[in-house]
């Protein structure tokens, strides 16, 4: 079963389908490793937190091996906008799943130790 990613405004941008985050028309775009998102080149782009992709501050963040893109997958169908959204501090970094330019997300941050 798919599960939807959000952008932090609430509407949905993708799915995660097993170990993997695909845009809206299956296409995969990244990789997950635990809460840790990864282009499918190996790159860091962030941390899949509260169903989004987020630049949470996190430590111990590199690079991971490059692995060819997976099968495209069927669409799970159009999702709703979620009616209540936390502005939890943390930028979405969803696009950068699609784009070419990759920056740190970790080094610029602020660095926040809280319960979750």
């Amino acid at each position: 079963m798919a599960m939807y990613v959000y952008q932090t405004d609430g509407y949905p941008v993708g799915f995660r389908f097993s170990d993997f985050i695909h845009a809206m028309d299956g296409r995969p775009l990244g990789r997950l490793f635990g809460t840790h998102v990864y282009r499918l080149d190996g790159s860091y782009v962030g941390e899949l937190f509260k169903e989004m992709v987020v630049a949470k501050p996190t430590v111990n963040v590199r690079p991971i091996a490059p692995i060819d893109p997976p099968a495209s997958v069927p669409s799970p169908g159009p999702s709703y906008r979620r009616r209540a959204i936390v502005d939890y501090g943390y930028r979405d970094v969803f696009h950068l799943l699609c784009e070419g330019d990759q920056t740190p997300l970790y080094l610029d941050e602020p660095m926040a130790i809280a319960a979750e």
